[in-house]
């Protein structure tokens, strides 16, 4: 089973209360799509297509493929059996609160993602600082380590228009003797869901957006259309509650957030 954390949020409001910017940057659930990179001051680029998906517990699911799928990670997340990069785990989030020598920076959140998930198998936490900007959209600026030299990225994110944020659905998979190495985790947010199962030798990954009124799964996913590996057609159809689970092909999945 994926560890589960609910995200820490430290503040030195006492009185509990927030600025708006300080509510947009910790608001959860989450659907963002990524506009675009650029590495230390080179010019931006965007080679893949990028969704990620935050829970309210801080449970996430981040599905990137590549535009082409015979091109190279830009950042160096290369995986031989999928075509781009996706991780799922816990994020936890924390608001600065500034030193004797540092007033506290407004509009701004750390964030940092555990990945027990990762189809390049480094299953490392990384973290990055969040910026809301002026017109509502997000900028992550960290640092990602390229060839063995450290390098800074600056990654655009924008919330799609439309998205029904209030409702979300999380499963993950259940561990057993005979699947102890499996680990999975599948959301719904809004009009958005993507879902990961991986094993040892293995990693299937899956994208599902609403469209024309209607549920449509990414053509890029690399599972079979006859038959299920992960549960996001089954989440996608009706309502779910905390305990619902179903079974597919010997690995059970639980509802464990709604």
């Amino acid at each position: 089973m994926v560890e589960t954390t609910p995200p820490s949020v430290q503040t030195s409001h006492l009185n509990g209360s927030l600025p708006s910017w300080a509510q947009r940057l910790l608001q959860r659930p989450l659907v963002e799509i990524r506009r675009g990179i650029s590495l230390d001051y080179d010019a931006p680029f965007e080679d893949c297509s990028v969704v990620a998906l935050t829970a309210p517990s801080g449970r996430y699911v981040d599905v990137r493929f590549r535009l082409s799928s015979d091109a190279k990670s830009a950042i160096g997340k290369d995986s031989e059996i999928f075509a781009g990069y996706a991780t799922a785990g816990t994020s936890t989030a924390t608001l600065p609160l500034g030193t004797a020598t540092c007033v506290p920076y407004e509009c701004t959140v750390h964030v940092e993602w555990k990945h027990p998930i990762d189809s390049s198998a480094s299953f490392t936490t990384d973290g990055a600082d969040m910026y809301l900007l002026a017109n509502g959209d997000m900028m992550e600026i960290g640092t990602v380590t390229i060839k063995g030299k450290t390098r800074m990225f600056k990654e655009y994110w924008i919330q799609p228009e439309g998205c029904h944020l209030w409702t979300f659905t999380v499963a993950e998979t259940k561990s057993s003797r005979e699947h102890s190495d499996v680990k999975g985790m599948a959301m719904v947010v809004g009009n958005y869901c993507q879902g990961i199962l991986q094993t040892k030798d293995e990693i299937w990954v899956e994208r599902w957006e609403v469209q024309g009124g209607a549920w449509v799964k990414d053509r890029r996913s690399n599972t079979s259309d006859l038959n299920d590996m992960l549960p996001c057609q089954w989440m996608i159809q009706g309502v779910k509650a905390v305990g619902d689970s179903t079974t597919i092909v010997g690995h059970r999945w639980e509802v464990v957030e709604v």
